[in-house]
């Protein structure tokens, strides 16, 4: 069976001001895009970046960014995509109680994303911001034409384990690889292995063939799930992350050793119930 991994990137937003404020002719001068435009080159790597409509209420927003570039996103489509994540980045656990709050952030987002980057551009899967949502929020979601969500499925109590609204048993299995599908709500989740901004850069190497050792060993589908935020990109950020790059090709370059292949989740998931 191929070993497929699949890469997101949430909290983004700040990537679209700095290319409205340097009025760049493609926005892989941008040096965050520029970025993962070099790991695409040395990897083949598919990176999905799931969006805020704004950092913070009143800030730049997508309504803010032009539809310059939807010609160059749509080109890029088969290696770079677009989700909701959230509205703004506080509160937490925004959509943890508001299936109606969830609809009009989630319906705001993508008609922007749409009218940006084009419906060629647009991912099918995401993670919502902090990874909660009620049922009757999941279910709407899969009507909007979401089919699959990633969480961290800790083992820890209520919402601080990021996931969702399902119970310890089936968060069990998703912590040892599983897809799971939801028939209720027609969903389809996965655990997400690593978030790469929690890890020195000494630990990433050890933690990644963790990952694979695990993989080989429990998993029966050969899948990892890889995030990281696009805030400890920039140097004014107050948790900046010189060595961001720097983690990124190493956790490439390991997969890829290993015989990884990497895939939009869309994609790792057309096996399962629609």
């Amino acid at each position: 069976m191929e070993k497929v991994y699949c890469f997101t990137l949430d909290d983004n937003i700040r990537f679209m001001e700095e290319a409205c404020r340097r009025n760049v002719s493609s926005l892989f001068q941008i040096p965050y895009l520029a970025m993962l435009f070099r790991q695409h080159k040395e990897f083949g790597c598919k990176f999905q970046l799931n969006m805020f409509y704004s950092y913070y209420p009143g800030s730049f927003s997508l309504a803010d960014f032009p539809d310059t570039y939807k010609k160059e996103l749509k080109e890029n489509s088969v290696w770079l995509k677009f989700s909701f994540h959230a509205r703004h980045n506080d509160p937490p656990f925004p959509y943890e109680d508001d299936a109606e709050l969830l609809k009009s952030d989630f319906e705001d987002v993508m008609s922007q994303l749409c009218r940006i980057a084009s419906q060629d551009a647009l991912a099918n899967t995401t993670t919502l911001h902090y990874a909660a949502a009620s049922r009757i929020g999941c279910s709407m979601l899969r009507n909007c034409g979401i089919r699959g969500l990633i969480g961290m499925f800790y083992e820890k109590p209520g919402r601080e384990a990021l996931h969702y609204f399902l119970p310890p048993a089936e968060t069990d299995k998703l912590r040892r690889g599983e897809f799971l599908y939801d028939a209720q709500t027609g969903m389809i989740f996965a655990h997400n292995d690593i978030i790469l901004n929690q890890h020195g850069m000494g630990d990433i190497e050890d933690f990644m063939v963790d990952i694979i050792e695990k993989v080989k060993q429990e998993i029966h589908v050969p899948f990892i799930q890889l995030m990281t935020h696009e805030q400890y990109f920039y140097e004014d950020y107050p948790d900046y992350q010189r060595d961001f790059e720097e983690k990124l090709r190493t956790s490439l370059r390991i997969l890829h050793k290993n015989g990884y292949q990497s895939a939009f989740l869309e994609d790792a998931i057309y096996s399962f119930p629609r």
